[in-house]
């Protein structure tokens, strides 16, 4: 019994672990702009951060709209967060944006 209870705590350690680390926030730097002004793929303003040949859309306190936003035009920002996939787009949860 004491065998099998251990086996049991140690795979939910691992499974913790493991998913702690899969929600690890990162840092990007790339360019951000507008998704209705600049880019045209969206129906009101939100932010998108473009860092290599990959678009994110920024979230930043639940809206889309960050802090920093940038309407017309583009920013060279770091983007400090957690990358999500929904609904076949990636979402970059920003706990950090500052200029770069």
């Amino acid at each position: 019994m004491k065998t099998l209870l251990t086996a049991v705590l140690g795979t939910a350690f691992a499974f913790v672990l493991a998913t702690a680390q899969a929600e690890e926030e990162k840092t990007f730097t790339g360019e951000m702009s507008c998704a209705k002004c600049n880019l045209k793929q969206a129906d009101k303003c939100e932010d998108t951060l473009k860092v290599g040949d990959t678009l994110y859309l920024l979230e930043e306190g639940g809206k889309r709209k960050t802090s920093e936003h940038v309407c017309s035009g583009t920013e060279n920002v770091k983007v400090t967060g957690k990358v999500e996939d929904r609904d076949g787009k990636k979402f970059i949860v920003a706990s950090k944006i500052e200029l770069d």
